[in-house]
C-alpha cells in the first residue's frame, strides 16, 4: 500500500511541475507588465500572487510565486526566502530562474525585459520539447492497444472470411 502512496505523490508532483512550467511564461509575461508600471521586483511578486486563486497552469505558476512573496512579506531576505521555498519544494528550476533573475534586479538595479524576453522564449522552447517527447511516448503507448485490438480484429473481419471462402472453393 506504501508504494503506491509514493508512485502517486511522485506523479502529483510532476502533473504540479508540469504546470508550472507550462504557466510560467504568462506569470513572466504578468510580472514585464507589473515592472513596465514602474514597480519594484517585490511589488510585481505580489501582484503576481493575486492569480494564484486561478485554475490551471497560470495559478499554478502564481502559487509559487506567491510562496516567495509571502516568505519575503513576512521579513525573510529575498535569497532567503528563494532558497527556502525551493527547499520546501514550492517551486521549481524554472521559476527559481525567473525570481533569481528579480533577485539581481533588485540589488543591482539593472532593467529586466531583455532578460526576461530570454526567459520566456527559453521557457516556450523547454515546454514544445516537453509536448514533442509526450507525442513520442503517445505512439509508444498507443502501439499495445493495436497489437491487442485492432489487429486480431482485422485478422477475424478481413482474413478468416478470405481464407474460409478459399477453402469453400477448393474440388474436394
Amino acid at each position: 500500500m506504501r508504494p503506491i502512496r509514493v508512485l502517486r505523490q511522485r506523479a502529483t508532483r510532476r502533473r504540479h511541475r508540469s504546470a508550472e512550467v507550462s504557466g510560467l511564461p504568462g506569470v513572466v509575461l504578468l510580472l514585464q507588465v507589473a515592472l513596465a508600471g514602474g514597480v519594484s521586483p517585490r511589488r510585481a511578486m505580489d501582484v503576481v500572487a493575486r492569480f494564484s486563486s486561478w485554475q490551471g497552469a497560470l495559478g499554478v505558476a502564481s502559487r509559487s510565486i506567491g510562496a516567495v512573496a509571502s516568505r519575503i512579506s513576512l521579513g525573510a531576505a529575498f535569497a532567503d526566502a528563494l532558497f527556502a521555498a525551493e527547499a520546501a519544494g514550492e517551486i521549481g528550476p524554472s521559476t527559481h530562474r525567473v525570481l533569481d533573475l528579480l533577485r539581481r534586479s533588485e540589488l543591482d538595479g539593472e532593467p529586466l525585459t531583455v532578460q526576461l524576453d530570454i526567459v520566456i522564449v527559453e521557457l516556450r522552447r523547454h515546454r514544445a520539447n516537453e509536448l514533442d517527447a509526450a507525442a513520442q511516448r503517445l505512439t509508444v503507448a498507443l502501439l499495445f492497444p493495436l497489437v491487442l485490438c485492432i489487429l486480431p480484429a482485422f485478422i477475424v473481419l478481413a482474413v478468416v472470411p478470405l481464407v474460409v471462402s478459399a477453402l469453400a472453393g477448393l474440388p474436394g
